[in-house]
């Protein structure tokens, strides 16, 4: 694991729902590796929400590069089939605070590399980055 470095770009970015808090998904190509940004929007919400739901999902002898390979699958799936989008934004700002995770995945779902940290998004309103009803709430506690 390597610590992610702050990051800001400008393009495609899928805003999710998972067991309540809402996330975000977006990509880009540095250094011939695409990189894969998934982290919190939900105010209160911290990156480490997605370690900690990673754990409780998948299985206990999965490495954290399974783990991390999960997180990109469910924001692919997001991105893909639409399963509990928020919105899809065809181009729009986007940073990551320094101070997250990096974990190298192989190539995944057209990844390399996961990054998670915490994000913002600025067009996004309040309603649309607030936790959302979720039938599994306890995978997030």
């Amino acid at each position: 694991m390597a610590t992610a470095e702050a990051a800001k770009d400008r393009g495609r970015v899928t805003v999710f729902s998972m067991f309540g808090p809402v996330f975000t998904y977006a990509s880009r190509l540095v250094d011939g590796r695409q990189l894969a940004y998934v982290g919190p929007l939900t105010p209160g919400v911290s990156w480490r929400k997605l370690w900690q739901i990673a754990d409780r999902c998948c299985r206990e002898r999965d490495t954290e590069a399974e783990k991390a390979r999960w997180i990109v699958t469910q924001a692919n799936r997001s991105f893909i089939c639409g399963s509990d989008v928020v919105v899809k934004l065809p181009d729009a700002d986007w940073e990551m605070e320094a101070g997250g995770r990096q974990v190298d995945i192989g190539t995944w779902s057209y990844q390399n590399v996961l990054v998670t940290g915490n994000f913002a998004v600025p067009v996004l309103t309040e309603e649309q980055i607030a936790p959302k009803p979720t039938a599994y709430p306890h995978y997030a506690d």
